[in-house]
């Protein structure tokens, strides 16, 4: 539906082009040609198909939502980038997944969530988006909406970048100016040069001097072919959530199960003890758990 509308979106302003081969005047006061004809009925057909799949995108999209206030209390990163910079792999070799990866334009327009794993018993969330070029026409932006709002709800963009491409730095520029104009620019952002395999020792060093100096956002340099290539981004990603997930001490009623359980279900429990008529959790909690803790009755929240 996406690439349709993007479709009939171009087509529709260049249908007089289509039909110069019928005469457009048949001869006579008030008469219309052939063409003329056609271009109104293909003019009103395409308006017509426009409007529904824009109304059918709105569904997706009610729809997508849901799903993702369902998956509102996990860690969520989104992968994206220039086309063909590797997202897709990233993702298959992250989550052990078999997913569609190709060398061709938009391979990815449904986009793919997986549950990754990343150490210390932490789990994250990681979505896969459609791949960016140059001069992405402003209609194929709202087209794609559906697909690029995933990014939008992500606590973390995981921008993967080409290292192995000569302009990987036009490429970067092009992603970033797609992300402004989906109102992404102040969005947490992580680096990820890719395919640092197909570098030599000396690029890649190179690589890392030239990143660190022109670009204030954490960069990891990973490969997703490597053995162990993708390791550094696991660890910041489990950096991240950390980050995210604030070390606390909870003392809760012992009678409180509910509160406690949503602990156990939303957080990272470290330790725990209890004194007969309390329990005392050490716990990593999300910023928004920690909020509710702290105005519910009988518990005491506390740097751990």
């Amino acid at each position: 539906m996406q690439v349709e509308l993007a479709q009939l979106q171009y087509m529709l302003p260049r249908l007089k082009r289509m039909w110069t081969h019928l005469s457009r005047i048949r001869g006579g006061i008030g008469f219309r040609g052939p063409g003329e004809t056609q271009l109104e009925t293909d003019r009103r057909l395409i308006s017509r198909r426009i409007g529904d799949l824009r109304e059918k995108l709105e569904v997706v999209a009610r729809r997508r939502a849901t799903q993702r206030r369902g998956r509102s209390r996990e860690f969520r990163a989104a992968l994206v980038g220039y086309t063909n910079a590797g997202k897709s792999s990233i993702l298959s070799e992250l989550a052990g997944a078999d997913l569609l990866v190709e060398d061709r334009l938009f391979a990815t327009l449904d986009p793919s969530t997986r549950s990754v794993d990343v150490g210390g018993g932490t789990k994250v969330l990681v979505t896969d988006t459609v791949g960016f070029i140059r001069k992405l026409p402003h209609n194929l932006v709202a087209s794609f909406r559906a697909t690029l709002e995933e990014a939008r709800e992500a606590d973390v963009l995981l921008h993967v970048i080409d290292a192995a491409a000569p302009i990987w730095l036009e490429q970067k520029q092009v992603v970033d100016d797609v992300l402004a104009e989906l109102e992404l620019s102040d969005a947490r952002t992580i680096l990820v040069f890719n395919k640092i395999d197909q570098l030599t020792h000396r690029e890649e060093e190179e690589l890392r001097q030239r990143v660190a100096a022109l670009f204030d956002e954490p960069a990891v340099f990973v490969s997703a072919h490597a053995q162990g290539g993708l390791d550094p981004l696991r660890a910041r990603l489990l950096e991240e959530v950390r980050e995210g997930r604030p070390e606390v001490h909870v003392r809760i009623p012992i009678s409180d199960g509910e509160t406690i359980a949503s602990i156990y279900r939303d957080g990272e429990v470290l330790q725990r003890d209890e004194d007969g008529a309390t329990v005392g959790l050490v716990a990593r909690l999300p910023i928004a758990i920690l909020g509710r803790l702290r105005r519910r009755e009988g518990v005491s929240v506390s740097g751990a």
